[in-house]
Parts: C-alpha cells; structure tokens; sequence
C-alpha cells in the first residue's frame, strides 16, 4: 500500500538567485540550453563556496520547493565540494568512516571516544581501501554525527587544498558513547587522503564493504571492550563528507528499527499474543511505526523515523516492510493517508486499537 510523503515543501523563491537558476535549470526542456543552465547554477555555488557565505547556501537548501529540486541542488554542492582543483598537480581528499555501534549492558555505561587510528589506517591499506604508499591521516577519535554536520561545505571546498589537510585534526574531537541498558549509536572516522593527479586512486571511496570490514568490526570492538558489554560494530564504507552522513544516518535508523522490531516482537509472541506493525506518515516530516498486539489495546511501542530532506517515504516503507515479513510478522498496517502530529496535548500513533484519523 501506498505511503503518502508528509514534507510540506516552500513556494518557490524567485528573489533567491540560487532558487531562480535551479528552477531555470529544472524546467528547461532543450538539453544544451539545460546544460548551459546547470553550469550558471554550478558557478552561483561555486562563489558562495568562495565567499564562506553558507548562509546564502543554506538558505537555497531550506527554500527548495520539491525533493526533486532539493536533490538537483544538493548534486551541484557535492559536485563544487568534492571535484578537485583544475589545475592542482595535487589535492587533498577528505573522507569520513561511518561506524554504528550496537551496544547492550546492565545499567549505565560508557564506552570510549577512541580507537587506535593507526591500526585502522593499516588494516585499510592492507585490504586496498588506502593505496600502500598513499600520504593519508585518519584520526582515532570516535566523532558525534552534529560535530561532522557542523562543518559547512566551504570549509570542505577549502580542505581540498594539501596545505590545510591537517585542519581537519582541529575539529574533530572525541565522543565517548554513554547510554543505559542499550542502544544503537553513530560515530564517524575522519581522515585525509593526498592524491596525484594521473595517479591512482589514493583511497577507493563508496562501493561495498569487503574482507576488511569483519576485522575492522572486531578491531573496533576489542578497542571498546568492558566487562559485562556486548557490542556489535558495523563499519560503513569510507565516503566523501558529505556523503557519508546521509548514507550513516539511514543505516543508522535502519539498524535503530531492526533492534527495536526484534525487541518489541520478543516481547508481544513472549506473551502469546499477535503482533500487529503499523506504518504511517504524520505531520511535521515523520514515519511512524507501532508494535501492538490484537489482544491488548493498552500496551505498544513506537518508532520514529524523522525524514531528511533525501529520504523517500516510500523507501522507508519498502525496508520495513520487508525486515517485518523477515520477521514472520503478516499483519502489516500501512495508512494510506497523512496523520496529524498530535492528539490534544500527546504525539499521535496509530496502532491496533488506536486507529487513523481521518483526512484534513
């Protein structure tokens, strides 16, 4: 069944420049005049980059008047950020490790806010991740995902520069992981690699995790490791700065929602009773999923899943669906039209018992 996006998206700005060549861009059906008109936008964002002047940036992002132009936009930044220098016989490339860590333990704990980057680097050029005789830093400090969100594209823009490639050392800073019980968590490895032009790749940045992400993950966890903590690490694939926060965010919440489905399923079978999954959009930017049970009105447990300006709703639908049906669970509820945020004065959920309301 069809999950309804919930966003609300601006009208369309045309006294923000940026705006009005997207647009122009966007609508324009000739494709060299389409070209033309991506490489106006490009060099409008190129001189913002240029002047430090994220404000402006920031600005077009948040006034995007669909997800499709968001999208567009959000290229054309990653482009100007990440494309190296035209005439640089050398640059400096950034890039982040997205880490999730899975961490259970009876009572308050805290887990440390680093591991030894040296043997992370090692264990990368072992497996070809890092070319062997790359000049490369990779900092051991385990950083919150806000620290690498507070950096703006023109400082990443100007880290392409080999002279500032030890500025990024200054901005990270360690985040120990402290919860109760358990939880699941994101931290990123940030690092910097020099490539040559007409050399190969310096380090391989995307793809899929090969033979080196079992012994990173186990690496990672003996670092960590306390008495009476269990601890799953799940090491991403080195990306672009930009990239690798949306890419972790998702697999964030998608390991989010599978430990808490497994949760809440143990519990209501545990009970002998039927669980139901519901999945709806709501007002406000949110997918949210209830566990309940047919036979008890009373007691559920919610999930939110709060959609960045890249999520489809659609593709949240499709994952947990999928991860319910892996889950044996076959009453999957999903509401085909968007709820409000809230009732009365409490959020709102749909479950079993408590039921849609109807459209406004």
């Amino acid at each position: 069944m069809y999950l309804p996006d919930p966003r609300l998206y601006p009208r369309v700005n045309p006294q923000n420049p940026v705006i009005r060549a997207l647009m122009s861009y966007l609508t324009e059906t000739d494709a060299a005049a389409a070209a033309g008109k991506h490489d106006a936008l490009a060099q409008q964002v190129r001189e913002l980059l240029a002047t430090h002047d994220h404000y402006a940036l920031n600005g077009a992002l948040t006034q995007a008047p669909s997800q499709e132009a968001y999208k567009a936009l959000w290229q054309v930044l990653r482009n100007e950020v990440e494309t190296p220098p035209p005439d640089a016989a050398s640059w400096a490339v950034p890039f982040v490790l997205p880490i999730v860590l899975v961490a259970g333990a009876r009572g308050q704990t805290t887990l440390p806010g680093r591991v030894d980057g040296d043997a992370v680097l090692a264990l990368l050029r072992q497996h070809g991740v890092i070319a062997p005789d790359a000049e490369c830093r990779l900092s051991g400090a385990l950083v919150h995902p806000g620290d690498l969100a507070a950096v703006n594209p023109a400082t990443l823009a100007d880290w392409r520069d080999p002279a500032q490639a030890e500025a990024i050392g200054r901005v990270v800073r360690e985040a120990p992981v402290s919860f109760k019980d358990e939880g699941v968590f994101l931290r990123f490895l940030v690092g910097s690699a020099i490539q040559q032009r007409d050399a190969a790749p310096a380090i391989r940045l995307g793809g899929q995790v090969g033979a080196w992400g079992m012994p990173l993950a186990q690496a990672i966890g003996g670092t960590l490791k306390l008495d009476g903590l269990t601890l799953f690490a799940i090491p991403r694939v080195p990306q672009s700065w930009l990239a690798a926060q949306e890419a972790a965010r998702v697999t964030h919440l998608e390991t989010r929602l599978q430990v808490a489905t497994s949760n809440a399923l143990r519990s209501i079978r545990s009970k002998g009773r039927t669980p139901v999954a519901t999945i709806a959009a709501h007002e406000g930017g949110e997918i949210r999923i209830t566990f309940s049970s047919l036979e008890d009105a009373e007691r559920w447990e919610g999930f939110v899943w709060p959609l960045a300006p890249l999520d489809s709703a659609e593709h949240v639908r499709d994952f947990a669906d999928a991860l319910f049906r892996e889950c044996q669970l076959d009453d999957i509820r999903v509401i085909d039209t968007v709820q409000p945020d809230k009732d009365g004065e409490l959020p709102f959920f749909v479950t079993a018992h408590y039921l849609p309301k109807p459209h406004h």
